[in-house]
């Protein structure tokens, strides 16, 4: 008699599950009637989640591959991979050189996805172009009214995430190049006292207030950006107005380098849309284990054009191929009971 084994299930209730087909709960016949395979545990962010659900969907169906994944956002899947609660974790925001030391089983970053983080408002007509001060004053709550900003005469209900956000490390990051006020204020980081504002939890819930809430503005990945809300144009360094897209993203995600542990930012590049991030897969860097083989399946699934496209699909920039081949030399470095050697700093897009 055959056994059955669940290959992936999803534990969160998003939105965007939609875009899966038979996502949580479904289970597929182990060809091999044998053992289970090892179950992975993982935690993501809300930025990612979308790519991470289809993903690990498509994943399903490999017979040594059962997946359970939370959506928690970047602070707390951090967390719980520190704590041992989960075999990976996915990031927006890299993760601290505190939080690398204090890995009981090592931690290694592989860059898996990307993409920009819009300033969304809902306010149809309104073609909202945003010098990088005025975006700064919002949220400073110095604006508070679009007929400020040359729309309609609508006060501004200004929303940010409530949770520990890899989104806000991002957004509150570039707020913080754009403006000394805003540096030397709130400043940056996952987590914030705002000036103003309401508090949503997720991406998810960012996109949902937004279009509840007629007259507001916030900021969330740009594939959250759909009818009623729009995406603002931003200046950028250059002092261009540019909307979010795959061309403006990817253009700015070619200033960033990355270090000897695939990790980096720059919240104010020259070129592009000035608000982007890539997206960091966290594993352990030794003690795998029987860990090591589902491991090395899904990243080298995920970081494989059919997944990138996918991800495109949705939304996302996908990796270029000398980026991704680089993760996935660096990830072959890994063994089930050894620690992964990096290289030196590299410019990633170039």
């Amino acid at each position: 008699m055959s056994r059955v084994w669940p290959h992936v299930r999803t534990c969160a209730a998003l939105a965007l599950a939609a875009l899966l087909t038979g996502c949580s709960g479904g289970s597929t016949e182990n060809p091999t009637g044998g053992s289970p395979p090892i179950p992975l545990r993982g935690a993501t962010s809300t930025f990612a989640a979308s790519a991470f659900l289809r993903w690990f969907n498509q994943l399903a169906v490999h017979p040594g591959i059962f997946a359970e994944l939370e959506v928690l956002g970047s602070g707390a899947s951090i967390r719980s991979f520190l704590a041992g609660q989960v075999d990976f974790a996915v990031t927006d925001s890299p993760p601290s050189p505190k939080e690398i030391g204090s890995a009981p089983q090592g931690l290694v970053a592989f860059p898996v996805t990307a993409g920009a983080i819009a300033i969304a408002y809902n306010l149809p007509g309104c073609d909202l172009r945003l010098k990088r001060e005025q975006l700064v004053a919002i949220y400073l709550a110095e604006v508070t009214n679009f007929a400020e900003l040359g729309c309609a005469d609508q006060p501004i209900t200004v929303l940010h995430r409530g949770d520990s956000s890899g989104s806000t490390a991002n957004f509150s990051a570039s707020l913080a190049a754009f403006s000394p006020a805003w540096r030397q204020g709130p400043g940056s980081g996952r987590e914030l006292r705002w000036p103003v504002g309401r508090a949503v939890l997720g991406s998810d819930g960012m996109a949902t207030a937004l279009k509840e809430t007629p007259g507001s503005i916030g900021y969330v990945e740009s594939a959250y950006v759909r009818v009623p809300l729009q995406a603002a144009a931003l200046q950028n360094g250059k002092g261009q107005l540019v909307r979010p897209d795959a061309a403006s993203s990817a253009q700015a995600l070619a200033a960033i380098s990355l270090d000897d542990r695939l990790l980096g930012g720059n919240p104010d590049p020259p070129v592009g849309y000035p608000i982007v991030s890539f997206s960091w897969m966290l594993v352990p860097s030794r003690s795998l284990g029987a860990r090591l083989a589902p491991l090395k399946t899904s990243l080298s699934y995920i970081l494989s054009q059919p997944a990138q496209d996918d991800a495109e699909l949705l939304g996302y920039v996908p990796l270029p191929a000398e980026l991704r081949e680089l993760a996935l030399r660096q990830f072959a470095l890994l063994s089930p009971g050894s620690a992964l050697v990096t290289g030196s700093q590299r410019r990633v897009l170039d």
